[in-house]
């Protein structure tokens, strides 16, 4: 019996250890307000609009000039294709369909 409860004593030790530590730790970037969100890191405004390849964008961009292209560091690919702004994110499409290629990074990301 004694053997029980010392038994018993570890099980409940070692639980309340694994109770205690979190099960993952929080990215030290991420404000904690941001931190507690269902989708962690990303303010609420920004959830669902990330840019994949393929998206076609329709409004609210604007054309990013080629001249301004090395003060973005943004690569020349000499494919047809141009840089959009939307939002604040840098988005390199098809100059004619404006279909996404890639989404490049975001804009305070990209003047760092």
């Amino acid at each position: 019996m004694p053997r029980l409860r010392a038994l018993l004593a570890v099980a409940v030790a070692v639980g309340a250890v694994m109770v205690s530590v979190p099960a993952e730790a929080k990215p030290k970037h991420c404000p904690p307000g941001l931190a507690k969100k269902a989708v962690p890191c990303v303010p609420p405004g920004q959830v669902g609009k990330s840019w994949k390849q393929g998206d076609r964008v329709e409004g609210g961009y604007v054309l990013i000039p080629r001249e301004d292209w090395e003060r973005w560091n943004l690569r020349d690919y000499d494919d047809g294709s141009t840089y959009l702004r939307v939002d604040d994110e840098i988005l390199r499409v098809v100059r004619d369909t404006l279909t996404v290629i890639e989404a490049v990074g975001i804009v305070s990301e990209l003047l760092n």
